[in-house]
C-alpha cells in the first residue's frame, strides 16, 4: 500500500523509490511482483510518468483510506492512558456548536473521559468514509449504510431584524434578502426562495447560516433560518409561522460497526437525553414575544 501511494504521489519511479529509501530496481521488481499476483495493470507507463489506471487509483485511495484509519488508532491508543474513554470524532454544522452543543459536549466529555475531536460539517460522506464516528445531521432517514436516533423534527421560517420597518408576510417581494449559496441550496426554505421568484432579491449569499443570522441581525434583509438560531436572537422577529414544508429532522449518525462501541452508545445516550429540554426552541415552539 505505501508503494502505491509513493508511486501515485511522485508520479515516477525514480522519485518514488528516493522518497521511499529503495532503489529504482527494488521498486519497479516489487511493483511487477504486486501486477502479477493481482493480475492487474495498476499504472499506466507514459512519457510524463507513470499515471495509475482506474483498479490502481481505487487501491490507492484505499490505501489512504487505511492510512487515515491507522493514523487515528494509533492516536487513540497513544493517549488512552490520558484519557481512559478512547477518542471520539463528532462532526456538526457550525449552528450546532453556537449554544445548543457546547454543555452538552462538555458534561459528555467530563463524565466519560473521553478526548473529543469535533469537525463542523454537513455531508454524509465524511461518516461514511470514516472520517468521522458520530454526526448530527439534518435531513430525512439515514442511508442504509448508516445507523442513527431521530432527535427532533427541525423548524424553520422567515426572520427579520427588529431595527427593520414595514416587513410583512405581504411584502416579501419588496424587501432585500439574505440567501445560501450551492452548498445550501437543498434547503426546503431556500428551494422556497428561489420558487417564489425571490432570488433576484437576494442582496448578498453565503455557504453559512451562522452568517446569514449575523447579516439580518445588521438589517440587511430578510432570511429563513432554523427557528433554534432566529428564535433565540433578540434581535430578530418571525415574519411568518414555520411553514410545515421546510421541516426537517434531526438525527444522530455513526457506521453500523460503531453503533456498540461504549463511547458511542454514551454519546448517543447523552445526546438524546440532553436535547430533551430543548425541543420546544428547537420545534419551533418558543419563539420569543415581540419587544416593546
Amino acid at each position: 500500500m505505501r508503494l502505491l501511494q509513493l508511486i501515485a504521489q511522485h508520479g515516477g519511479l525514480a522519485k518514488a523509490a528516493g522518497a521511499g529509501g529503495l532503489s529504482h530496481a527494488t521498486l519497479f521488481r516489487r511493483l511487477r511482483a504486486l501486477e502479477q499476483k493481482l493480475d492487474l495493470r495498476l499504472f499506466e507507463r507514459l512519457r510524463g510518468g507513470y499515471v495509475a489506471t482506474r483498479a490502481g487509483a481505487e487501491l490507492v485511495e484505499l490505501s489512504r483510506r487505511m492510512g487515515r484509519e491507522l493514523h487515528v488508532v494509533t492516536e487513540s491508543l497513544r493517549g488512552r492512558q490520558a484519557w481512559p474513554g478512547g477518542l471520539l470524532r463528532f462532526s456538526a454544522a457550525d449552528t450546532w456548536m453556537q449554544a445548543l452543543l457546547p454543555p452538552l459536549l462538555a458534561s459528555y466529555q467530563a463524565r466519560h473521559q473521553v478526548q473529543l475531536q469535533v469537525r463542523s460539517g454537513n455531508a454524509l460522506l465524511d461518516v461514511q468514509q470514516g472520517e468521522t464516528d458520530v454526526a448530527l445531521r439534518s435531513g430525512g432517514p439515514p442511508p442504509e449504510s448508516l445507523v442513527g436516533r431521530r432527535l427532533a423534527r427541525v423548524e424553520a421560517t422567515v426572520y427579520a431584524s427588529r431595527k427593520l420597518g414595514g416587513v410583512s408576510a405581504e411584502t416579501l417581494d419588496l424587501q432585500p434578502w439574505v440567501g445560501v449559496d450551492e452548498d445550501l441550496a437543498h434547503l426546503a426554505s431556500a428551494r422556497w426562495l428561489e420558487g417564489q421568484g425571490l432570488g433576484r432579491q437576494v442582496a448578498v449569499r453565503t455557504n453559512s447560516l451562522t452568517h446569514v443570522r449575523q447579516l439580518v441581525r445588521a438589517g440587511m434583509g430578510l432570511a429563513a433560518l432554523p427557528c433554534y438560531l432566529g428564535d433565540a436572537d433578540p434581535e430578530l422577529r418571525r415574519v411568518f409561522d414555520p411553514p410545515r414544508d421546510w421541516r426537517s429532522e434531526l438525527w444522530l449518525l455513526t457506521r453500523v460497526e460503531l453503533r456498540q462501541v461504549p463511547r458511542v452508545k454514551r454519546l448517543f445516550e447523552h445526546l438524546y437525553e440532553g436535547t430533551r429540554g430543548l425541543l420546544p426552541l428547537i420545534e419551533g415552539r418558543s419563539p420569543q414575544p415581540d419587544k416593546r
